[in-house]
């Protein structure tokens, strides 16, 4: 797991992962757990640890990549629910050709057989 963490972190030639290891344990057991809502240092000590990302800075510190970051963010809310719309409107499209059909056994139905991977079977039914 923390291998896989690493890649994120390292640059193509893999060389500097030494240097990053602290960093990535740091942000690894910084991370909130989905099955306990909480991260290994809340777990061990009782409470989380201050990270630069998580403190208030004053509007003029912050750095232009934050505010770019910030900007995005909103970029990505509305992207976000222009998919969702696009996503109904198409499932709308698509669910008014579909229509729900029982059937029993023994009923004869037509079965488009080019994407279906079948044997042959010599002798007898296939549904005995």
């Amino acid at each position: 797991m923390m291998e896989e963490y690493l890649r994120h972190f390292v640059r193509g030639t893999q060389k500097d992962w030494v240097k990053l290891l602290d960093v990535a344990q740091l942000c690894f057991n910084a991370q909130k757990s989905s099955s306990t809502n909480k991260s290994a240092f809340e777990i061990v000590t009782r409470q989380q640890p201050l990270l630069p990302h998580t403190l208030d800075s004053p509007q003029g510190v912050r750095s232009s990549l934050a505010q770019s970051f910030s900007k995005n963010g909103s970029k990505v809310d509305i992207a976000r629910s222009c998919l969702e719309k696009a996503q109904k409107r198409m499932k709308k499209y698509a669910d008014n050709n579909r229509r729900f059909v029982e059937f029993n056994a023994r009923d004869l139905v037509m079965v488009k057989v080019q994407t279906l991977d079948y044997q042959s079977h010599q002798g007898g039914e296939i549904f005995d």
